[in-house]
């Protein structure tokens, strides 16, 4: 009887046991990762919305994003090992290889950087020809908005010494340095473009917020946002790269899929601003720039080297192997769906 009872009791307690719950497992730890990141603009939204969907923490990553001056200071942080990996420009990595850095786009999320050339209200001109003489805002000195000026300028027949580039950055200075004719016209994305044309302040010659208006701007594809990080980080790194991958992908393609307001909801305020309205009209405008996939097309390259030796004559006898600059490996790794 005895063996009987204890028998019984164990019994009891592992009814018990098993109805109980199990006790919650702790979550797995995030890898900290920093983003270096230029002035925001509708171009750059891809990690902002990797990092509001969750798509990064699903990777096992905690990304955050450290907000430089222009890109060309994102850049000095990476090379420094202050941050992690870029949002910025593909070119860079061009640049870079000219100087023996090496860093590379390991994900794009901006296939055409959706540039628009416009002079202010008043200025007779019509064609890129008609600049010649002009002062013309950009973002900042040797900036992919310099570097795209001098390229269709050069385009037109004309040399890079026939404008005066000012330097009016991307936001509301850019907008008074119009108003106030500090410039003449200017280079610049949006929602810069779209308040400035709201307000009758511009008239557009170059509108290159479409991929076939880039193409037809440019003469071919023109690769522009993308993640970048060093060849030495990459190399050590190869989960996080491709956890940093999964997200902007899955990112790119949800924005594919959004409306403009569903994806203006998603940024964080400082992004947007406070006219949710332009900013997704802005969205609109440029809707097919951005990547559907993450991946770097094949002549896209060989089309921005073409861009920066406008500027930089001496990037063709650097002897640049463009296959370096960038990689699709973790593209095509990254999930289905």
């Amino acid at each position: 009887m005895r063996f009987r009872h204890i028998v019984g009791a164990v019994l009891a307690c592992a009814s018990v046991a098993a109805a109980r719950p199990a006790a919650s497992q702790p979550a797995p730890k995030l890898i900290p990762v920093q983003i270096g990141a230029a002035a925001a603009s509708a171009s750059y939204i891809a990690p902002y919305v990797a990092i509001s969907k969750g798509y990064f923490r699903d990777a096992g990553l905690d990304v955050s994003v450290a907000n430089f001056q222009g890109g060309a200071k994102a850049i000095e942080g990476l090379m420094g090992g202050s941050i992690d990996a870029v949002s910025g420009s593909y070119s860079y990595s061009i640049l870079l290889a000219a100087k023996g850095r090496k860093i590379k786009a390991f994900v794009n999320f901006l296939r055409c950087p959706a540039f628009v050339v416009a002079v202010g209200k008043g200025k007779s001109a019509t064609t890129m020809k008609d600049l010649k003489g002009m002062r013309l805002g950009i973002t900042s000195p040797g900036s992919s908005t310099q570097q795209a000026l001098n390229y269709l300028f050069v385009k037109a027949g004309l040399t890079t010494d026939d404008y005066t580039p000012v330097a009016i950055g991307n936001t509301a200075g850019a907008v008074a340095a119009v108003r106030y004719g500090k410039v003449d016209g200017l280079l610049l994305v949006d929602p810069i473009i779209s308040i400035l044309q709201d307000a009758g302040d511009i008239k557009l010659i170059e509108d290159m917020r479409t991929q076939q208006g880039s193409i037809a701007g440019f003469g071919g594809s023109y690769t522009e946002g993308s993640l970048l990080a060093t060849d030495a980080w990459i190399t050590a790194h190869p989960a996080v790269v491709q956890g940093l991958t999964d997200g902007i992908v899955r990112a790119d393609r949800w924005i594919q899929s959004a409306t403009p307001e569903e994806v203006t909801a998603a940024l964080p305020a400082e992004i947007v601003g406070d006219d949710k309205a332009l900013f997704a009209r802005s969205i609109t405008n440029m809707k097919t720039c951005f990547s559907p996939d993450g991946a770097f097309p094949a002549d896209g390259a060989k089309q921005v080297m073409d861009i920066l030796a406008t500027s930089d004559p001496t990037l063709r006898a650097a002897n640049i192997n463009l296959a370096d600059t960038y990689t699709n490996q973790f593209v095509q790794h990254a999930p289905a769906k």
